[in-house]
């Protein structure tokens, strides 16, 4: 199962109030659902504190299965909170929530607004407050769109590490029926190509990451059985990274081959030995 509660048991708060919480707020080995209000929209996040952690580990969730959520707010992976070695925080898209929740948003939001500087600026916050200040100790994880996300938030905290499996770098080579929505809702019903060429960077996550040459880490796992990754998006990730070979401080590509679970993430053991490792 996944955490997923009702938006009236959250604990609500600005950003501003959010810098006035300390780690007394987050109950130890305890689940807190934090929800971070803006003036454009509200993040729900959940925020786990494991007793004598000293690295924390942010999940983001993929597509979402509304009809199992209806709207609400719903934490992937964490179930698993126990089994992870490390300080978490759970994000949930802004836009896979409420009345008019898409099952797929990719952190977007109509321009200029851009969801994901508050998602990071939350994260950096509670991240500090539970006595993680070093950036080499964060560990942003996503598989498909939430690898989208991870890499978004790397951006804001280049000197941590980011690891994806089976990531969408640009969201706009996605499905049709999925990407169209977010098209219309988002960037005025503009075409997928319209949206690369005048928003290259809201549209490929690695365009974003790469505006700058400082050193990068990322473990990049990709499933040569999934067709959408090995001929769609591996090509993307390692064409950007071939011309901008000063950001490859640490960028790997682990090739794995899966048939049967194609653009599935990794199981369950593979994926917590990953988030576990401390050699990354």
């Amino acid at each position: 199962m996944n955490w997923l509660e009702e938006e009236n048991t959250a604990l609500r708060t600005s950003l501003d109030g959010l810098r006035t919480m300390t780690a007394d707020d987050f109950p130890v080995e305890q689940p807190l659902r934090v929800d971070v209000t803006t003036p454009d929209t509200t993040i729900p996040l959940l925020v786990v504190k494991r007793e004598h952690a000293d690295r924390l580990i942010v999940l983001n969730n993929g597509a979402m299965d509304l009809k199992r959520s209806l709207g609400r707010p719903i934490f992937q992976r964490s179930s698993w909170w126990q089994e992870i070695n490390g300080h978490q925080i759970y994000v949930c898209d802004p836009g896979t929530v409420g009345t008019d929740a898409l099952p797929l948003s990719w952190m977007q939001g109509t321009p200029p607004l851009w969801i994901n500087s508050q998602i990071t600026k939350s994260i950096r916050i509670i991240s500090a407050q539970l006595g993680v200040r070093e950036p080499k100790k964060r560990v942003y994880f996503g598989s498909s769109a939430g690898g989208f996300a991870a890499l978004l938030q790397l951006c804001a905290d280049r000197q941590a590490m980011c690891l994806i499996n089976n990531a969408q770098f640009d969201w706009t080579r996605w499905y049709a029926h999925q990407v169209t929505p977010v098209l219309q809702r988002y960037f005025s019903g503009q075409t997928a190509a319209q949206v690369r060429r005048y928003w290259p960077h809201r549209a490929n996550a690695l365009i974003y990451l790469l505006r700058t040459s400082d050193p990068l880490r990322v473990n990049y796992h990709v499933n040569m059985g999934s067709s959408y990754d090995a001929k769609v998006q591996l090509p993307i990730f390692e064409s950007l990274f071939s011309s901008h070979r000063s950001s490859c401080g640490s960028v790997n590509i682990f090739r794995y081959y899966d048939k049967e679970s194609g653009h599935n993430p990794l199981p369950k053991n593979a994926t917590l030995d990953l988030l576990n490792s401390r050699k990354q």
